[in-house]
């Protein structure tokens, strides 16, 4: 019995270090200087965002492509965003009160997590995609939920105690 128990702590262990080594292979970042940020990245942002303060810049590199992220907060608002080298945003990920979520989404939260309360939210911008991913608590667990554009649960899942207690 114990055998068994050690053998699926050590499977699991191993599945989790090369899911993380794949993971790595899909998106490397770098952190930068801001030296080495692109003008045009930097005017596109500072154009959108002027009252914004910079955190935090880095490359990435997904499918072969190198991308420009800018770390940031505006006020309240912490803002990730992903540049192409000549000042295109390919992805904004922002900080949302939940008052801000598509209309009807808190009540879907609701009833399929009855107790539910929002304790983060966050809008991605992807090209013409937004979603909206959510660290919901009951009184029973925490869970991610991410919702579409119009405010439908695309997914959701329990965060296990392991996680919990990493954050």
């Amino acid at each position: 019995m114990k055998l068994t128990k050690l053998f699926i702590l050590f499977s699991f262990a191993l599945s989790i270090i090369l899911i993380s080594a794949g993971a790595n292979s899909f998106a490397q970042e770098k952190k930068i200087s801001m030296k080495e940020l692109p003008p045009a990245v930097l005017n596109s942002f500072h154009k959108t965002y002027p009252k914004a303060k910079i955190k935090g810049l880095s490359t990435e590199t997904e499918k072969g492509k190198t991308y420009f992220e800018i770390e940031s907060m505006d006020g309240t608002t912490r803002r990730d965003l992903l540049y192409t080298p000549d000042g295109k945003a390919a992805e904004i990920e922002e900080t949302i009160p939940s008052s801000e979520l598509p209309k009807g989404s808190v009540q879907a939260i609701e009833k399929k997590i009855p107790g539910a309360k929002i304790t983060h939210a966050e809008r991605n911008i992807r090209g013409t995609k937004t979603t909206y991913e959510l660290s919901v608590m009951s009184m029973k667990a925490k869970y991610e939920v991410v919702l579409d554009n119009a405010g439908k649960i695309v997914s959701d899942r329990k965060v296990t105690k392991e996680e919990n207690d990493n954050d």
